[in-house]
């Protein structure tokens, strides 16, 4: 019996060790913050008028994959990553909506946050998370495209911060059902030395909000 009692101690330690990791992979639709906006004073018959032009990306589906540590009940950190490529699109203030397709964009975020658990026990779990990010932006610009704004053909990357929240619904010890919303702030991928002359542009931190639903399995 205490020949067994040994090997049991060291197979049930490796599985306690082994619940602290999980991993999750999840989809959903990515909107992205406005990258650059260019506001121009035009003549008019009655006087003048200011129109804005904006360069964005269009709403895709994306895909995450992240790999996750438990320190404690309530405390995590994730190592994750995510991508998707979306049409780069620019819009004016009188165009109701239209967006004219002026090439692709490449999107590749990783990021590091802490999760807290708010409640770490129940069927239902919800979770906030927040850390620093690091966004890649490759730009694919068409060359028979006309803009009012320049784009760049290359890959620029900057440094950010996210934060967001989530809820996982737990059908077993290992396995749940997770969705979640992370804001992604960055630095804009496009540089005023590129744009006209014409008017004043603005680069706002564009914030790109990943909204998915996925899986995570505990190991």
């Amino acid at each position: 019996m205490r020949k067994l009692l040994i090997p049991f101690l060291l197979i049930s330690a490796s599985a306690a060790y082994g619940a602290d990791w999980s991993v999750g992979i999840a989809s959903g639709p990515f909107v992205f913050g406005d990258f650059a906006k260019r506001n121009l004073r035009i003549q008019t018959e009655t006087g003048s008028a200011e129109q804005t032009t904006t360069l964005s990306a269009a709403t895709r589906a994306g895909i995450a994959v992240d790999l996750e540590r438990s320190f404690s009940e309530r405390f995590a950190v994730r190592v994750e990553g995510a991508f998707t490529r979306a049409p780069l699109v620019i819009k004016g203030n009188d165009d109701d909506g239209v967006s004219l397709n002026a090439g692709d964009v490449d999107i590749t975020t990783l990021g590091l946050p802490l999760v807290y658990r708010i409640n770490p026990r129940g069927t239902f779990r919800f979770h906030l998370h927040a850390g620093p990010s690091y966004a890649s932006y490759r730009i694919n610009r068409r060359d028979n495209a006309s803009s009012s704004i320049r784009l760049f053909r290359g890959t620029r990357a900057s440094w950010g911060v996210a934060f967001g929240g989530g809820a996982d619904w737990h059908l077993s010890d290992r396995f749940a059902i997770e969705a979640r919303l992370t804001d992604i702030a960055t630095e804009s991928p496009f540089r005023e030395s590129e744009m006209s002359a014409i008017g004043s542009t603005e680069f706002p931190r564009p914030h790109n909000v990943h909204t998915m639903i996925g899986i995570r399995y505990g190991f």
